[in-house]
Order: C-alpha cells, then structure tokens, then sequence
C-alpha cells in the first residue's frame, strides 16, 4: 500500500509539472509577434523574381534569337548587295556563325543559363538549313545528293541536342526545319519512296522524344507539320498510281506510331487522345481520297478490326476506351458510306445515339461534341430530303429521325438530372415542331390525286391529332410541358387555318374544320379545368 501511495504522489506531481509547462509554452507562443508582414514581403520578392524570370529568362532569349537570324539574313544580303562578299564566303560564314551559336549555347548552359543556352543551340539549326539551301538553290554549288546528306546531318544534331539537352525549343525547330527539308531540295524527278522514309522516320524520332520528357508542343508540332507535308507533297508533285501506297505511307506509319504511344505510355493522355482522333479523322480522309472503293474498304476494315480489338483489351479503361469507341465507329460510318451509301444517314444518326450513350457511361466531353456534330449533319441532311412518296428512302430517314431524336431527348433529360427541366422544356416542343413538318409531307402524300384544298385538311387533321396525343401523354406521364406543347400546336393550328387555309377552302371545309377545332378545344378546357 506504501508503495502505490509513492507511485500516486508522483503521477500527480508530474501531471502539475506537464500542466505548468503547457502554460508556460502559451505564454511563449502568445508573446511572439505576428509573421505577416515578413511572409507578405517574401511573397512580394517572389513575385518580382517571377516576373524578372519571365521577362529576361522566357521571353527576351527565343524572341532576339528571332531578331539575330533575321539580322545575319540581312547582313549577309547587304553584303552580296554591294559585292562585300561572294557566294563561296557566305556560305562559310553561314556555317561558322552556326558553330559559334552551338559553342555560345553549350557555355552558356555550363553557366546555368539554361533557357538562353537552348535558344542559341535551337537557332543553329535554321542557320544551317538556310545555308545549306543557299549554297544549293541559290549558288548552285552542291547538288541534292550533298544538300539532302547535309540537312540530315543538321535534323540529326537537332535530335540529338534535344535530346542531350531536353530542350523542347530545340525539337520544335528540329522537327520543323526537318519536315520542310525535302522541299528545300531542288531536284525534277522527286524520290517518293525516300520523301516516304525520310519523313515518317523524322516524325517517330521526335514523337519518342516528345513522350519520353512529355514535351506537348513538340508533340502537337510533330504530327500536324506532318500533315502539312504530305499535303503540300501531293499539291505540287504527281504521284504516279505505282506509287501512291508509298506516298501515303506517313499518314498510315503516323497513326500506328501515334496509336503504340497511346497505348503503351502514361504521360499527356489526354493530348495524345485527342491527337489520335484527329489523325483518325486525316486517315479516313487520306484513304478515302487517294484509294479507290475496294482499297479503302480493306483499309477501313482493318482499321476497324484493330480498335474492335483494342476496345475489348481496354474496356475498363476510362481514358483510352472512349476514343477506341470513337475511331471504330469513324471507320465504321466511312465503311458504310462506301459499301452501302442509301444507308449513310441512318449510319450518322444511329452514330449520334452511341456517342450519347458513351458520353452517358464515360462523361467524355468529346463524346458530348460529337453527338452534337453527328445529330446536326443529320438534321441538315433530313431538312433537304423531303418525303415524295410512301415507300422512299427519305422516308425510312425520317422515320428513323423522328425516332432517334425521342429517344435522345429522353436519354439527355435521363442524363442531365439536374438539368432535366430545362432539357424537356426545349426537346418536347422541338419534338413537336418536327413532328409537324413531318406530317405536313404525309398529308401532301396523301392529298396528293385530291387537290390543294384536301391537302390542307389533312394537315390541319393531323396536326390537331398530335396536339391531343401530346396532351393524353402529358396527362399520362405527367409531363407539363407536353400539355402547353399540344395546346400551343392547336392555337398554331388555328392561325394557320384562319391565316392561310380559308381564303382557298370551300364553305363547308371550312365549316368542318372550325367545328372540329372548336370541339377540341373546349374538350382540352374541360379535361384541364379545375374549380
């Protein structure tokens, strides 16, 4: 018992010390004063050497690297202008200020001057471009053999500073100084399968620089001056029929190469998916422009076959899926449109419902804007396909619209729950007007052995009809919006047969149709009236 009143004693005397010296502590703490005003000038500080860095460091080194080629450009032509110099030394002085930029660039990254450092080295390169095209086209003392071996050998120190240095600045000028190489060359009898090789090889280099350090500028450079040069390529030399799988060789090697970086790297996913839609849209152009129908068709299926498999492997993938779903189905409508052109519209609408789906699982905004586009050009293409006769293609289209736009604006208001109101305030009339387009063309059809006056009588029957059929389903789904909808359709209705309809009808015509509107209209008042 002694020894547990000892070991209570302590404990409490302990408790009292720790007690002490957490006041203690406050009182410390309360007397310090306030670190505001110190980190307030810090941040201050900070931001003004942001500010120095952004000026003197990011944007005065790549903007008067700008100002010094141009001014050598202008030296050298002021030179030649007043016989200063001839062809021979300004092509050696060309070379030696490009060396000179190299060694400046290489010291002044040994400095820790990092961004002047790569913008010397990146202006290197042009000057070398723009020399090695002078001494051939200009001066006519090389020939293209010796002009192409040089600017390979300034793309391949391009590359490699680039990739020594990781400066993007120096691939972006890289890769377009490398894209327009070939068309520096002269020559009469372009090489194709070289300008082939030479150009998707150019691009593969860089795009594995550009993911390895994820360099997003250079990526997007990359693949769209790509573009550019096989276009220009096409526009300005004749490509002969043995050689147009050669030639489109790029753009075929450009979407693999960027497919294989989409699958196989983690880094700008969203850049690289976007980009690889985009190319997939090029492709289907390229193919369907320089293949014939039985050409592009294989291609298209292989195509097709390849992401049908890559969806399967990534269906759980939240990123690369939506795109795979994309460019099948890009395939797919370009397939169709080949092989079964009556079909195409049905293609494109069905298309829009799919991409409202995917955007319904995935949230994917590009989804979102491609329905939109999709649903447009279906729309523009059902606006100018008016109904003849019954058993049509047009008809089967409008079908088929009037269908898919229900079902989509009930699968968009299913979709925007918060916003379903407003979905259904504005699909449930625009239904509706569709509608009465619609029927406008079937009563023409019908009418179409009785005459005018007939024609109008079926219309308004119809339209009465769908302003009743609005009003029982809003009543049986609760849908406000269908109610003011069908009673909207009946003043429409009403205007219509007082402004436009009575001056061409007989009496009794019109006898019948203001008794039948009326009928219908004091039914709607009696069905929806309350005490």
């Amino acid at each position: 018992m002694g020894e547990n009143e000892v070991l209570e004693k302590r404990v409490a005397h302990l408790e009292e010390r720790v007690r002490f010296l957490e006041e203690q502590l406050y009182m410390k703490q309360s007397m310090v004063p306030p670190l505001n005003p110190t980190v307030h000038a810090k941040q201050q500080e900070k931001t003004t050497i942001e500010w120095d860095a952004l000026i003197f460091q990011k944007i005065l080194p790549p903007l008067f690297i700008i100002v010094f080629i141009v001014g050598i450009l202008w030296a050298f032509k002021a030179a030649s202008d007043y016989g200063i110099l001839n062809a021979q030394v300004k092509v050696i002085l060309g070379y030696v200020v490009g060396f000179i930029l190299i060694g400046l660039g290489i010291w002044q990254l040994k400095q820790m001057r990092i961004i002047l450092g790569q913008m010397l080295l990146g202006g290197a390169i042009p000057i070398f471009m723009l020399t090695t095209f002078a001494m051939h086209q200009l001066y006519a003392m090389t020939g293209p053999e010796i002009s192409l071996v040089l600017n390979v050998i300034w793309i391949s120190l391009g590359l490699f500073l680039t990739y020594k240095y990781k400066s993007q600045g120096i691939g972006i000028v890289s890769t377009v100084g490398g894209v327009i190489v070939p068309f520096l060359i002269k020559s009469t009898s372009p090489n194709i399968p070289l300008f082939s090789f030479y150009e998707s090889l150019l691009f593969i280099l860089f795009l594995w620089i550009a993911l390895r350090y994820s360099y997003k500028f250079l990526y997007y450079i990359s693949a769209i001056f790509l573009q550019i040069a096989i276009v220009v390529f096409f526009i300005f030399t004749n490509i002969p029929e043995a050689f147009k799988w050669i030639a489109v060789l790029p753009i075929l090697l450009q979407h693999g190469a960027l497919l294989i970086g989409f699958m196989k790297t983690k880094r700008m996913l969203k850049d690289q998916a976007y980009t690889l839609f985009s190319v997939m849209l090029f492709t289907a152009m390229w193919v369907r422009i320089v293949f014939t129908e039985n050409e592009a068709s294989f291609l298209l299926v292989v195509i097709a076959l390849v992401y049908g498999v890559l969806l399967y492997m990534y269906k759980n993938d939240l990123i690369r899926t939506p795109i795979f779903i994309a460019n099948v189905s890009i395939a797919l409508l370009i397939l169709m449109q080949l092989l079964i052109d009556d079909l195409f519209f049905e293609g494109i609408i069905g298309l829009s419902v799919i991409y409202l789906l995917v955007y319904k699982n995935f949230k994917h905004i590009l989804h979102a804007i491609l329905c939109g586009i999709t649903y447009f050009i279906a729309f523009y293409y059902a606006l100018y396909s008016p109904i003849t006769t019954w058993v049509s293609w047009e008809m089967l289209h409008w079908i088929v619209f009037i269908v898919i736009t229900g079902y989509g604006i009930y699968l968009l208001a299913d979709i925007s729950k918060q916003k379903k109101y407003i979905v259904l305030n504005i699909g449930i009339p625009y239904f509706g007007i569709l509608l009465l387009y619609f029927l406008q063309m079937i009563a023409s059809i019908i009418a179409v052995d009785s005459g005018s006056n007939m024609e109008r009588v079926f219309t308004s029957s119809l339209w009465i009809a769908v302003a009743i059929l609005y009003m029982l389903l809003s009543r049986r789904y609760s849908l406000q919006q269908g109610k003011y909808v069908g009673v909207g359709i009946l003043f429409f209705t009403l205007a219509k047969i007082i402004l436009l309809d009575i001056p061409f009808v007989s009496v009794p015509v019109k006898a019948l149709l203001f008794i039948v509107l009326g009928t219908v209209g004091l039914l709607v008042s009696r069905a929806y009236y309350k005490k």
